[in-house]
């Protein structure tokens, strides 16, 4: 990808806000994955993995689909404030951890049509991430 791609994701570490990627269409997004998996991020495919990577540094990225659980748009909402708390479906209990913020990069990563969907349902996804990606 671009050099302006790659500064973008150097910006991403240690943001006190989740990042995002607007790609124009599905095969725009696998091209994203596939090169943030050989810049060493990994998928969290729920709110629990990504509970998970924001207490130690890490790179993570998660793809939203067509809808923006609650559970993701709280995880958006808190993690700029310092403690994200979530209810672990296992063990039937809110748990809330503070971010280290250093050395954690979290990107969202959404298709044009999905993130217009997703706004008309009142969830304004745009105002609350930080840095924002678009080819």
């Amino acid at each position: 990808m671009n050099s302006k791609f790659n500064d973008f994701l150097k910006y991403t570490n240690s943001q006190k806000e989740v990042s995002l990627i607007i790609a124009k269409d599905e095969k725009e997004l696998e091209e994203f994955v596939e090169i943030l998996s050989l810049a060493d991020y990994r998928q969290a495919v729920d709110t629990q993995e990504l509970f998970k990577r924001i207490i130690n540094p890490s790179k993570v990225y998660f793809i939203i689909r067509n809808t923006l659980h609650k559970d993701i748009y709280d995880f958006i909402l808190q993690y700029p404030t310092g403690q994200v708390e979530i209810f672990d479906k296992e063990r039937m209990k809110s748990e809330t951890v503070s971010p280290v913020y250093n050395g954690v990069s979290i990107i969202l990563l959404i298709t044009k049509q999905a993130l217009s969907s997703i706004q008309q349902t009142g969830q304004p996804l745009l105002e609350n991430t930080g840095l924002t990606y678009q080819n």
